[in-house]
């Protein structure tokens, strides 16, 4: 299997893709339960890109990866057809796809298959698409050798940091969408800052303030076809396919109300 056939794959799915050797993420792995599925003999990451910026402007009351289908499922599905794909070209070899739940630091493989720059909020920022895609990964146990080619660097203007609302870029303090995202009571602090940035899950500041993104096409790829312009009541009650359902509608009530009661 080469390079060239590994990205074919990719492309056939709609992806933008590079591949990277496994041993730039060896030491790096995280301990979840989707790492027993990992190749014995792994040797090669496929990293793919999957883009999810519908419109310029972001949705009213959430974050933007979350306006969209739940990339769990959608994205999920296409990584599972590219690896079936590859398997039935090359049944010998081993190809398991892994995305979010994964063992793979994906940021870091993105980067070493030369697929963008590591911002300074620790997201990955793609020539194309900005800091707005989802990223997925194929391990393999075929050799590629792939080069990553060299990407512009992040220009570190502290543009993320000083749009941070916790600090969490400067001092360590907790980032405000897993604030948006913990069950039980919420600090006032912890709330006023929701109700100063108006968010009832997840936050771009960030990502809304990073000259790299200026020119971030709205292109999502085909997997995602719904867009929610605002969390409300109705879609907390209802919140199937989406990628904010994990937590329940407790939590996003919850939030809409704070929100609500801040008018």
């Amino acid at each position: 299997m080469t390079e060239q056939e590994l990205l074919q794959a990719a492309s056939a799915v709609g992806c933008e893709a590079g591949v990277c050797p496994f041993s730039a993420v060896a030491d790096s792995l995280l301990p979840c339960r989707a790492a027993s599925r990992l190749p014995q003999n792994a040797a090669s990451v496929l990293v793919l890109l999957f883009p999810y910026r519908m419109q310029a402007q972001p949705p009213k009351n959430f974050s933007r990866y979350a306006a969209v289908n739940d990339y769990h499922t959608a994205a999920g599905a296409v990584l599972t057809r590219a690896a079936e794909a590859l398997r039935l070209q090359d049944p010998d070899g081993v190809y398991e796809p892994f995305i979010d739940n994964s063992p793979i630091p994906e940021v870091q493989a993105a980067v070493a298959a030369g697929l963008g720059v590591r911002g300074d909020n620790g997201l990955l920022i793609s020539d194309r698409f900005g800091s707005f895609v989802f990223i997925g990964c194929i391990v393999t146990d075929r050799e590629v050798g792939a080069v990553a080619a060299k990407r512009r660097g992040c220009l570190h203007c502290g543009a993320c940091r000083k749009a941070c609302p916790t600090a969490r870029l400067t001092d360590g303090g907790e980032c405000l969408s897993a604030i948006t995202q913990r069950k039980g009571e919420l600090t006032d602090r912890e709330i006023a800052v929701m109700r100063q940035v108006g968010t009832a899950w997840g936050c771009d500041l960030c990502q809304e303030v990073c000259p790299l993104n200026r020119t971030a096409v709205s292109a999502p790829h085909p997997c995602f076809t719904v867009y929610e312009d605002a969390l409300t009541e109705a879609s907390a009650e209802s919140s199937d396919g989406k990628a904010y359902g994990w937590r329940g509608k407790g939590v996003l009530q919850r939030n809409l109300r704070l929100l609500k009661n801040s008018e």
